[in-house]
């Protein structure tokens, strides 16, 4: 973790009642045990740990909470809540400030996951389902890699663990769905 000095903190509690208004969690009462990081399944892959980022949503210091990784890397499987002794949604307050980013179109730096999440959640609109050969090949194709990763799906595919056409599952209803939550979103 980088080290802050506290005269270069000029605290900002905006950011902090702007997760508390949209999740309904106090950030505050985060204590950093690190309980939250000493559990998490996918730290391995993440810049910043879980406790680190409720410290920065504390501290206001946004830029440096949006800037990791860690917000695209949450598997959301709440084993930082769990853990949690404050019972703070740690995963929930995780998935607003991914959606904070979203909306303020901001990436982490090197980082395909914000263009992996809306491929993936474009194919569930409009399929109903995930579709693994077009979303490999749709994020390869816009990250500028259009042939990685296709002699492994060939052997896949021939080995029935990849299906090269998709199946739609009540793709109406998903669509009704995503309009039903677009118009309470606004």
């Amino acid at each position: 973790m980088k080290v802050v000095k506290q005269e270069d903190i000029e605290l900002d509690s905006s950011f902090a009642r702007q997760i508390a208004k949209r999740s309904g969690e106090n950030v505050y009462l985060c204590y950093q045990c690190k309980k939250c990081a000493s559990g998490c399944p996918s730290r391995m892959f993440m810049d910043s740990t879980p406790t680190e980022l409720m410290r920065y949503a504390q501290l206001g210091m946004v830029d440096e909470a949006m800037k990791k990784n860690t917000i695209w890397y949450c598997l959301s499987c709440q084993t930082c809540s769990t853990r949690c002794p404050q019972d703070i949604d740690i995963a929930h307050v995780i998935d607003t400030m991914r959606i904070i980013a979203q909306e303020k179109k901001l990436k982490a730096d090197n980082n395909k996951l914000p263009l992996f999440n809306r491929l993936w959640m474009t194919m569930i609109r409009f399929m109903g389902r995930a579709y693994e050969a077009g979303l490999v090949a749709s994020l390869n194709f816009f990250s500028g890699r259009p042939t990685k990763d296709m002699m492994l799906g060939m052997q896949m595919m021939k080995k029935g663990k990849l299906k090269l056409f998709p199946s739609f599952k009540k793709p109406l209803a998903t669509m009704k769905m995503f309009s039903r939550a677009k118009k309470l979103k606004k």
